[in-house]
């Protein structure tokens, strides 16, 4: 029985990692081929140009206009790496003596209908207010 039991989930658990992985491979594929025909496009463009400058000013002069172009579009392309943006500080949490505090004004007003309720919640708001004064030392 808990054979079958670990037999089912061990299937569950590769079939799902088997969908996963095919709903990443498949795009990843297709991104792959586009990239490849886009890497074919810009050989091409760089190769135009070349010809073209070629005819203008020869072809030592052209080949290095093509990879003065080329290294100023590799930089370019590399600018958002280099000029790193630093993320944005986390909001900052709901402190402990704000919740106690809240907790301290309502439990007068259950303190008529449910003793044991009012007790219990002023037990919490004295100990989070304890545990906020200490965390506050350190």
């Amino acid at each position: 029985m808990r054979n079958d039991i670990v037999g089912l989930a061990q299937q569950y658990a590769q079939q799902k990692a088997q969908t996963a992985a095919k709903r990443i491979a498949v795009p990843a594929a297709f991104g792959l081929v586009a990239a490849v025909f886009f890497l074919i496009v810009v050989i091409a463009l760089f190769a135009a140009l070349f010809f073209w400058l070629m005819s203008l000013y020869g072809p030592t002069t052209a080949a290095l206009i093509v990879a003065a172009v080329a290294l100023v579009l590799g930089l370019i392309a590399l600018l958002p790496i280099m000029v790193r943006r630093q993320p944005a500080p986390p909001p900052p949490a709901p402190s402990p003596p704000q919740f106690a505090s809240l907790l301290a004004q309502t439990a007068p007003a259950l303190a008529l209908k449910r003793p044991l309720l009012s007790a219990l919640l002023l037990a919490v708001a004295l100990g989070m207010t304890a545990r906020g004064s200490s965390a506050g030392k350190e």
